[in-house]
């Protein structure tokens, strides 16, 4: 409750300063003669402006209070904070105030469709929406989340290495290669008995090596028979 009322004070004080903004920039369009004349009328003629401003910026109010209200709904449910969206909504609404203006004219009466009238409400939505916004505009809806900061993952520490030592690698060997040839397999392909053969033949083609009879060699001739 206190932060809505709140919220519909900050309006309401945003669009009297911005009111009271529109109607000095109006008057100031206007030939006043602020800087002809002697000093001695100066006092006068900014009683003058004074009278004028708050008497427009009243107009102004009346006219624009609805248009104000809209667009700081819409700002206040958006969270709408930019400089940007005021100045434009305060644009439109300065046109808008031209439009009607333009269209209660009496035909035959001099009109205000000018460029220099044309100025003046676009000079004037441009200040009043500048002055909302520096005054409610910029606190509208509710302050965006702060992001997170990005933590960084410390780093593991590795131990350095160590220069006077180098890594090694040895090689040890507890076995010999054995490398099995075609003759071999077919060695131990064989029956026994006739390993026994082919070890007693090649035995013999070795010069100087004698070969051992088998027990096939010292059986009795009546075996053999």
């Amino acid at each position: 409750m206190l932060r809505l009322i709140g919220t519909l004070a900050r309006i309401v004080f945003g669009l009297t300063l911005a009111s009271l903004a529109a109607g000095l920039v109006t008057v100031l369009f206007v030939d006043v003669g602020v800087l002809p004349g002697s000093s001695s009328r100066w006092p006068k003629t900014l009683g003058e402006i004074i009278d004028l401003s708050l008497l427009a910026a009243t107009h102004i109010a009346i006219f624009s209070a609805f248009f104000v209200l809209i667009v700081a709904a819409i700002g206040e449910w958006f969270s709408i904070r930019a400089l940007s969206f005021y100045l434009l909504a305060g644009i439109v609404i300065a046109l808008l105030g031209f439009s009607a203006q333009y269209a209660s004219e009496v035909a035959g009466q001099p009109t205000i469709f000018n460029d220099y009238a044309i100025k003046t409400f676009l000079t004037v939505g441009f200040f009043g929406g500048f002055v909302y916004w520096l005054a409610a505009g910029q606190f509208a809806g509710r302050a965006p989340a702060p992001t997170p900061a990005l933590v960084t993952a410390p780093t593991p520490e590795t131990a350095p290495p160590r220069p006077d030592k180098e890594d090694d690698v040895s090689v040890v060997i507890t076995h010999p290669p054995v490398t099995e040839t075609i003759e071999d397999r077919r060695l131990w392909r064989m029956p026994t008995l006739e390993r026994l053969k082919f070890a007693k033949r090649d035995a013999s083609a070795v010069p100087g090596v004698t070969a051992t009879p088998t027990q096939d060699d010292e059986a009795p001739p009546s075996s053999r028979s």
